[in-house]
């Protein structure tokens, strides 16, 4: 039996100041894959006006790009749509597990992760292990929302053992390639945030799973609804964009999900 699941993605931009030239790139369509289709979907920028360009980066991604060029003040996005689950989240795709095993700058390997890691009783087997490691820092570390900014490395969920969903997830991918176990960042949405998550998937025995350390469970049936992945925040950002004005900026999203059975 699938699952059907409705979602709706909203953000927007206010502008202080009239900007112009405003070219943006959007990373807001679920992916398809042997997990997860992409059934239905409408996307609004600006109620309409403006048009867009869909392509894939190099993560498989999809990525929606225009221009704005006249003047503006606001910023608006309004995706909806549906997709369909395919049994439990475990799958395989022509994704090179190598890639994940190496730092970033967001998720380094420095002597505050290796001493943590040192410092764990770890067992044997790389699926009990991950499995450990994501029930240990969900009990170790404290969610706090708006602690942390997007430049935030691992190391700062180590030293404060407060954050949110970014941190938690760079956190358990630095520990998992530390220990060989390829790991890479997952942004998407998930019923109750009322924004967007992060989540982590790790490849064990062939195919990749996913561990969510800010809630502390390994998924399997839940309906965690994956837009993009990279190997880390920096390649999984949602919306990005550059224009010609200088302005302050505030940001507003609403993430709804909703399941029903088919």
């Amino acid at each position: 039996m699938s699952q059907r699941v409705n979602f709706s993605y909203a953000f927007s931009l206010h502008f202080k100041e009239a900007i112009r030239k405003h070219a943006f790139c959007l990373r807001m369509l679920p992916l398809n894959n042997a997990m997860q289709t992409l059934l239905q979907w409408k996307l609004l920028i600006n109620e309409n006006e403006v048009p867009f360009y869909r392509t894939k980066d190099g993560f498989g991604n999809d990525v929606l790009f225009g221009t704005i060029e006249k003047s503006h003040r606001q910023f608006e996005a309004k995706l909806s749509g549906s997709v369909a689950f395919h049994g439990s989240y475990q799958y395989t795709d022509n994704d090179n597990a190598s890639l994940y095993l190496h730092p970033t700058t967001l998720t380094p390997f420095s002597s505050f992760s290796r001493e943590y890691l040192d410092a764990l009783m770890l067992p044997l087997s790389a699926l009990s292990l991950a499995k450990m490691l994501n029930q240990t820092i969900f009990q170790n570390f404290e969610y706090e929302a708006g602690i942390s900014t997007t430049s935030c490395d691992a190391n700062a969920l180590l030293l404060r053992h407060k954050g949110v969903c970014q941190d938690f997830s760079h956190l358990l991918i630095t520990l998992l390639r530390l220990k060989g176990i390829p790991a890479r960042y997952v942004a998407g949405f998930i019923d109750g945030e009322g924004e967007s998550h992060a989540w982590v998937e790790a490849f064990i025995d062939g195919y990749w799973r996913g561990f969510d350390p800010t809630h502390g469970i390994m998924l399997e049936h839940q309906s965690y609804i994956k837009i993009a992945h990279g190997r880390d925040f920096m390649d999984c950002r949602l919306n990005r964009g550059v224009f010609i004005g200088k302005s302050q900026q505030s940001l507003h999203v609403n993430v709804s999900v909703g399941r029903d059975e088919q």
